[in-house]
């Protein structure tokens, strides 16, 4: 029998394939995937399941919907609606493994490489990346890699230009758990040299120490055996028939500082005894530093950020008369990584020659630096 109404076909299968597809929709949870860490990872969650409902709001519920309790995140309450259960984002955990929380910049997704993590909660650290003692800015002689022009001119040298190769490196590192303090062994070596007329040598001081470093909340410290030697150029003895003199320093070392401000300002000292000593007139064997920083120890990114520095020291070969060297720049910094910060910085430098061959002879200077620290 031939259908006189084709079109009253039509529109009723299409009304049964929508019934069909709402009930299916109805009857599945709905699931959404959300590309990238997502913003709580519970959501991913699912909820357990409840007892079903009853009475009039059971009948407001889809079928196979399941709801929490009233103070439960999972439901909306809009005002004059009934309640309706937010449906879960993201795939059921049988599909997907847990999302991997987004890493912090305090927390760097590499490690140290040669770390070792004790059941009971100890750290231990072969070649640590970062130093617990980090050598005083404005300090001079501290192993760093720095050129820096100066205003220096007089009899011995002109167009003056001081320079540094030199690094500290973290031997071994640990931090047992029953403590609150860390420990690291260290190892540092540098090369001080000045250059008259931009290239002719004018003193060579070498330095290298073996110091041991703790940090405990806002203070840190060292104790260790520092060797100091100073050598005159050639050049110079060649021009001026300046003869060298022996200047050799073997030196036990005991340093304190603490942070203030949430670590912004770092105050320090450092003593030394001179153990063994080679220096003209046979002068006191101690030398004492002292001094400030002013910046904030954080990931600087590409802006960085300006820091301040101040260094006093007295030295008893020159009778204790007081070296003032000061620096004021701008650092960018990256604390978790070896030769992490690098800086431009103005100099002031007033009192004795930081070179061991001239540490008798008053200059005072204005230089232009830039340096890599540790």
């Amino acid at each position: 029998m031939t259908n006189r109404h084709p079109s009253r076909t039509r529109n009723a299968f299409g009304q049964w394939l929508a019934v069909v597809a709402l009930t299916l929709l109805a009857v599945q949870p709905t699931f959404a995937q959300v590309q990238g860490y997502p913003v709580n990872s519970d959501d991913r969650t699912p909820t357990a399941p409840t007892a079903p409902q009853t009475g009039r709001r059971a009948a407001l519920l889809p079928p196979g919907a399941t709801t929490t309790s009233p103070t439960s995140t999972s439901l909306r309450q809009v005002p004059g609606e009934p309640i309706y259960p937010v449906p879960e984002v993201g795939p059921p955990p049988s599909v997907f493994p847990p999302p991997t929380p987004m890493p912090s910049p305090e927390h760097p997704p590499c490690g140290d490489p040669f770390q070792f993590r004790t059941r009971s909660g100890g750290v231990y650290t072969g070649l640590p990346r970062t130093l617990l003692w980090e050598p005083p800015l404005a300090m001079p002689r501290e192993p760093r890699f720095m050129v820096m022009p100066t205003t220096l001119s007089n009899s011995t040298t002109q167009q003056t230009i001081d320079t540094s190769i030199g690094s500290t490196i973290g031997l071994f590192r640990a931090e047992p758990a029953e403590w609150k303090t860390a420990i690291q062994k260290d190892f540092f070596a540098v090369v001080t040299s000045r250059f008259s007329r931009n290239n002719y040598l004018v003193d060579t001081d070498y330095r290298f120490g073996f110091p041991v470093t703790f940090a405990r909340g806002p203070w840190q410290g060292k104790i260790g055996y520092e060797h100091t030697s100073s050598h005159l150029g050639d050049e110079i003895h060649t021009i001026t028939g300046q003869a060298p003199i022996d200047y050799i320093k073997d030196e036990l070392v005991l340093g304190l500082g603490r942070f203030f401000f949430d670590y912004r300002l770092r105050v320090y000292g450092e003593t030394a005894w001179a153990a063994y000593e080679n220096v003209p007139g046979n002068p006191s064997p101690f030398r004492f530093d002292v001094g400030t920083e002013w910046l904030r120890r954080r990931n600087t990114g590409c802006w960085g950020q300006p820091f301040a520095a101040a260094n006093v020291r007295f030295d008893g070969a020159v009778n204790y008369d007081p070296d003032l060297s000061l620096q004021l720049g701008w650092m960018w910094r990256d604390g978790t990584r070896r030769f992490g910060e690098a800086r431009v910085f103005g100099q002031y430098y007033t009192g004795h020659s930081p070179f061991g061959q001239y540490y008798n002879t008053r200059e005072s200077w204005f230089g232009f630096g830039v340096a890599f620290d540790y």
